[in-house]
């Protein structure tokens, strides 16, 4: 039985949905100004994760996350670089898309975009005015939370000591300083649509409302976020759609993700203390990204560093290794017969009891771990069904988590083109080495690295180590570990990029 921490009730609950077998869902997504950061991807693989489990547990998902393609960021940037603002939000949503392919997010259902919903938007506004939830002032139309008795239901705190510990720009002309902006009125060489109020744009919160309630209805089922979003934004979401729709829950599962922090402190580009997603991806395989973010709780704030990332790769190696092992096992003749199917429905009882608390991925983690040290100290005295019904199982491991990739043969193809001619340029600079390649077969990534394997074993068995040790440590340097054995030089790839 799944049971999800709930943010609205603060406890834990057993899962039910708005209609059978299906879950509608939705998590805030992108502001896309700029490049998104590491804990953007950590957002993202946390509710792909939910969504992979509910897809596991046979649920259809109809899971979308938006784009907020207009905002003050939004503005301000596209002025700065003197383009389109739209034009400027697309570039970056579409790179985040392409980021999140190599994290290996599932496509959702759709990515509604702000600007695709004015028209609902200004319908919101209009009805929430009419029932006499929003009034108009010289900026814009704002929701009066006083009218609304339940605010303050998702942060548990009410009015008064929301007003205490906020920092909110005081407009004389509101009637409480936590009026929040359902529709802003256009400032001059501002992006801005034609409305009852005059020429303007919407408010942040009002975006998310009218697009979950136009694509997924009301009292859908999960709504998720980074737990920085509890107030105002969520908070106010609650009080904009059950104020406009008369009907409650707006949504029947909170659930919020803890930060991504460095130094203790939230990843945010305001802090400058970012780390751009796009470019981690060039250093690590979106997969280790994965098992670095899936660490710990997703409720919990995550400290994000190098030496972190590295140990990810390092556990990451270990569990791809380990599973190629056990692939190669079910292709050759084995003599084990020792019977551990009892202990293989065990750990799935385990790893799904892991998920069904909360997504526990740490302790679903940690079962493959303790597959894996027994398969590697016991893997010949195994019998053969019983190590087909352990890779079967262990398939359904990797696809809730999301390691699509381990397991699977890496091979030396065109996509290392320019990293083996990197380290041949490098390479070519050392005398000894230089004279070794010519008139060798240099012409595509296998041949080059077949030849550096052959040269790097000539200086090996004349004792020049020094030379031997440098083509063994440059081909580490892009992913590719040399091993040396009774049969000969082999190599594997490292997880490096996705």
């Amino acid at each position: 039985m799944l049971r999800i921490y709930n943010d609205l009730s603060r406890r834990l609950e057993e899962f039910t949905t708005r209609e059978p077998n299906k879950v509608y869902m939705y998590v805030c997504g992108l502001t896309p100004y700029d490049y998104a950061h590491a804990g953007h991807g950590r957002s993202a693989v946390v509710y792909d994760v939910i969504h992979r489990y509910l897809t596991y547990l046979g649920y259809e998902v109809i899971h979308i996350s938006n784009f907020t393609d207009i905002d003050d960021k939004i503005i301000e940037r596209s002025n700065e670089l003197k383009v389109n603002f739209k034009e400027l939000a697309e570039k970056f949503a579409s790179i985040y898309l392409e980021d999140l392919k190599r994290l290996n997010v599932l496509p959702l259902y759709a990515y509604p975009r702000a600007t695709e919903f004015i028209p609902e938007i200004i319908e919101m506004v209009k009805v929430l005015e009419n029932k006499g939830y929003a009034y108009e002032i010289s900026d814009g139309v704002y929701f009066d939370v006083s009218k609304f008795s339940d605010y303050g239901k998702l942060s548990h705190r009410n009015i008064e000591e929301l007003q205490a510990g906020a920092r909110i720009e005081v407009n004389p002309e509101k009637r409480n300083p936590l009026d929040f902006a359902l529709w802003k009125k256009a400032k001059e060489g501002e992006p801005s649509w034609d409305s009852p109020w005059g020429k303007g744009r919407p408010g942040w919160h009002i975006e998310c409302s009218a697009m979950t309630l136009k694509i997924l209805g009301n009292s859908f089922d999960i709504h998720g976020g980074g737990d920085d979003l509890i107030f105002p934004h969520h908070e106010n979401e609650i009080a904009q759609s059950e104020a406009y729709t008369g009907v409650e829950p707006f949504v029947r599962f909170w659930v919020h993700n803890g930060m991504l922090n460095v130094n203790k402190e939230k990843m945010s580009k305001s802090l400058r203390n970012f780390f751009n997603l796009h470019t981690l991806l060039e250093d690590y395989d979106g997969e280790v990204l994965r098992l670095f973010y899936i660490s710990v709780s997703y409720r919990k704030p995550l400290n994000f560093d190098l030496e972190g990332l590295e140990v990810a790769r390092k556990n990451y190696e270990y569990l791809h290794n380990s599973y190629l092992e056990l692939k190669k096992y079910l292709t050759k003749e084995t003599s084990g017969t020792a019977s551990i199917k009892e202990q293989i429905l065990k750990w799935k009882e385990q790893f799904l009891n892991a998920m069904d608390d909360d997504f526990n991925t740490p302790v679903a983690i940690s079962v493959l771990f303790e597959v894996f040290k027994f398969f590697n100290a016991n893997k010949d005295s195994v019998s053969k069904d019983d190590l087909i019904l352990l890779d079967s199982i262990l398939g359904d491991m990797f696809y809730i988590l999301g390691f699509d990739r381990i397991g699977v043969e890496r091979n030396i193809d065109f996509s290392f083109k320019e990293k083996i001619e990197q380290i041949l340029e490098e390479f070519l600079e050392v005398e000894d080495i230089k004279k070794e390649l010519e008139d060798k077969d240099l012409a595509d990534p296998v041949s080059v690295l077949n030849t550096l394997i052959e040269i790097r074993n000539k200086f090996r068995r004349e004792k020049n180590f020094a030379l031997s040790d440098r083509i063994r440590d440059g081909l580490k340097s892009i992913g590719i570990i040399l091993e040396d054995t009774k049969e000969g030089t082999k190599y594997r790839l490292e997880a490096t990029n996705g």
